[in-house]
């Protein structure tokens, strides 16, 4: 049977989908040499190896495997000559650019030609190799570097490299790669399938000065990832989204001790319990846990006292979650450094309006400064804390609450659900009982008649209108675009008070309700633009 073993473990790819060879050689009774292939998508093949009850290679799955001619395999290029594929200098004044597919469609599909100005100039400086500090050679068919290849000489000075999605078979092969660059610190590898080796920390020479690492879509499980670690000695970011990482151990001490920043996004963990296993490490200061299926936050001891978990954290994403309870955020004032929290798409963001969902948030934990990319200004703050006084205050009296110090004793259950409360009373002092009394909601009562109001156009009187108190600032503008008939987005509004003639108050935030701003009957909302 001729065949050779050189091919074995070998990545192709044919007609759009990728796959690993696991055989060379002759298959009875047909004539020539056939490469025995388990593809990525397990739909693509049509058995496991087996051909009429012989059995010639292994696969994972029953119907992963097929046999495939060797001209319809596409067995790749090397890394550098991928980099000067996309990269490299094009003898020509257009610089490659077909100018008569430059055009643009006008009126009437009209085609005017688009001239090609500097694209040699632009050509000339990216073909200088030596220069590049980012590559990206994604999805160009990269099987590795070959021998004869010195990149240490033709890319010296490469700091970021992309080569997701490539037909590169082993760590081994990406070692030979990233020991040739010395100035390398980040490494995009996702989208490869990677056999883990055996003995990791022998390739640690390759990757001193690697501080980024993308491992994502490469089907690992947390074991896989931990038997890669010891190839990176300096990693301070990880990101290893959309895995097969289920469940997490806590890893060996001398793992992550300089790790800022993680992001498990897309793994099916499902337990908070799991990513608590990263607690302990004291330089992490970002973590994204969005889309993992969490439905709980929860850390050990006491609900009034901060946690020892996380004591650098400042950044957490939690996006596309199942969080449904305002427990959860109160946990998350536990943590000592905070800043910054996204938590979009949870079932908790829909209990209240969004206005009232971020004044929530901003009074439950002390520490935010971003949420959901919204910066918490001094005014924000200061005005969810009183609200937040406001809207449970009446629930604080009936708990045990009294204006009186000496007699204020809430219930356990109270101060649970509402750790901040007595801090914001001795910040802002209890609630006044005129703040408390409940006030008809119907929408007869919510109407605010005002005066709107532009020196823009002098000759047409005020307009008077009845505004609901929770209109927001973002739909005001849209009303007063369609009374003006103003095309312009760039429109200031102001209000004048009644009771304080001569003074404008901006209206300045499109997310907040006109009632934020205390405007009362008879005030005039002035729109400038």
């Amino acid at each position: 049977m001729k065949g050779s073993n050189c091919m074995i473990g070998r990545r192709i790819e044919s007609d759009g989908h990728f796959g690993t060879v696991c055989f060379h050689g002759e298959v009875p009774p047909t004539k020539g040499v056939w490469l025995g292939i388990e593809w990525d998508d397990q739909e693509r093949g049509k058995h496991n190896g087996t051909h009429e009850g012989r059995h010639y290679f292994n696969t994972k799955h029953p119907t992963s495997g097929s046999f495939l001619r060797e001209k319809k395999a596409n067995f790749g290029v090397s890394l550098f000559e991928a980099v000067k594929e996309r990269y490299g200098r094009i003898e020509d004044e257009s610089a490659g650019i077909i100018e008569e597919e430059m055009f643009v469609k006008g009126e009437g599909n009209q085609v005017t030609t688009v001239e090609v100005v500097g694209a040699q100039s632009i050509n000339l400086k990216q073909s200088k190799l030596n220069l590049l500090k980012e590559v990206s050679i994604r999805d160009m068919y990269v099987f590795g570097t070959r021998d004869t290849q010195d990149l240490s000489h033709l890319l010296t000075n490469i700091r970021e490299l992309d080569i997701s999605k490539n037909l590169i078979p082993s760590w081994e092969e990406v070692a030979k790669i990233a020991a040739q660059l010395h100035h390398l610190t980040s490494l995009n590898v996702s989208e490869n399938f990677l056999e883990v080796c055996q003995n990791p920390e022998n390739l640690q020479s390759s990757f001193t000065s690697l501080r980024h690492l993308y491992i994502n879509r490469m089907n690992y499980t947390w074991e896989q990832v931990l038997r890669c670690v010891p190839m990176f000695p300096r990693l301070s970011s990880l990101h290893a989204c959309f895995n097969a990482i289920t469940t997490i151990t806590i890893p060996p001490p001398e793992y992550f001790t300089d790790l800022e920043m993680l992001n498990l996004e897309g793994n099916k963990l499902y337990s908070w319990d799991d990513v608590l296993n990263f607690g302990h490490l004291k330089k992490l200061n970002s973590l994204i846990v969005s889309d993992t299926g969490i439905s709980c936050l929860k850390f050990p001891g006491r609900y009034s006292d901060k946690t020892d978990a996380f004591p650098g954290l400042q950044s957490l994403y939690i996006n596309r979650n199942n969080i449904t309870e305002w427990s959860n955020i109160n946990e998350l004032n536990r943590l000592q450094k905070l800043e910054e929290i996204k938590i979009q798409f949870n079932p908790l963001m829909s209990t209240f309006n969004p206005e009232t969902v971020y004044e929530l948030f901003v009074a439950k934990i002390e520490n935010l400064k971003v949420f959901n990319r919204s910066t918490v200004t001094y005014g924000d703050r200061k005005g969810a804390e009183i609200d937040y006084l406001k809207m449970y205050g009446k629930i604080w009296l009936h708990s045990g609450g009294n204006q009186d110090p000496s007699k204020c004793k809430p219930t356990e259950e109270f101060n649970q659900e509402h750790p901040r409360y007595a801090a914001l009373v001795s910040a802002y002092g209890p609630p006044e009982d005129s703040e408390l009394v409940v006030k008809e909601r119907n929408l007869k009562s919510t109407l605010i008649p005002v005066f709107i109001d532009s020196p823009n156009v002098p000759d047409r009187k005020p307009i008077s209108k009845k505004l609901p108190a929770t209109m927001t600032v973002q739909k005001l503008r849209a009303l007063v675009q369609r009374l003006y008939k103003i095309h312009s987005s760039d429109i200031t509004l102001t209000y004048s008070s009644q009771e304080v003639p001569g003074i404008e108050i901006d209206i300045d935030n499109d997310q907040r309700q006109l009632s934020f701003f205390s405007i009362e009957e008879g005030d005039t909302i002035n729109v400038k633009w």
